[in-house]
């Protein structure tokens, strides 16, 4: 089932391909119950020219005092329909723009998938006490991101 992403400028259709566990861990001995917890955030992206994927990775660290007690990193591969994916292309620098919307959207996914990930992985443990709350995306995808293509 394709998905879309309507805006004034552009529909995009999409389709999840593919979801990779990159990264998981979880340390015994660094959190305590009376501990302050920080949980760190990261979204990247990268593309597929060819297959005209995308994909989008959440990596989080749960933390205290500085040290990671649960690392998780989730990777989603968007499969983009051509007609979209060439919407985006300036043939003038051979790259392709992805508007900030779009990428917002498929790091929502991303780490909705993410937070099931580490429900999944830490069910029936001590860590299952953890959640990723909501994230604010804008707070970390501040503008369009330009990717080089390879000149044919």
């Amino acid at each position: 089932m394709a998905s879309k992403i309507k805006d004034k400028e552009y529909i995009v259709s999409f389709v999840l391909r593919g979801v990779q566990t990159e990264q998981f861990a979880t340390i015994d001995n660094i959190f305590k119950n009376e501990d302050t917890i920080q949980i760190q955030a990261n979204i990247d992206f990268g593309v597929n020219e060819e297959s005209k994927i995308i994909g989008c990775i959440a990596k989080f660290q749960f933390e205290v005092q500085n040290q990671p007690f649960i690392i998780i990193g989730v990777k989603c591969n968007f499969e983009i329909e051509p007609k979209s994916w060439d919407s985006f292309i300036s043939a003038e620098t051979s790259s392709i723009t992805f508007p900030k919307d779009v990428l917002c959207h498929l790091a929502v996914i991303t780490i909705g998938t993410a937070r099931g990930v580490l429900h999944a992985k830490t069910e029936n443990t001590k860590f299952n006490q953890f959640f990723l709350p909501t994230v604010n995306v804008n707070n970390l995808i501040k503008e369009s991101i330009t990717f080089s293509l390879e000149k044919k």
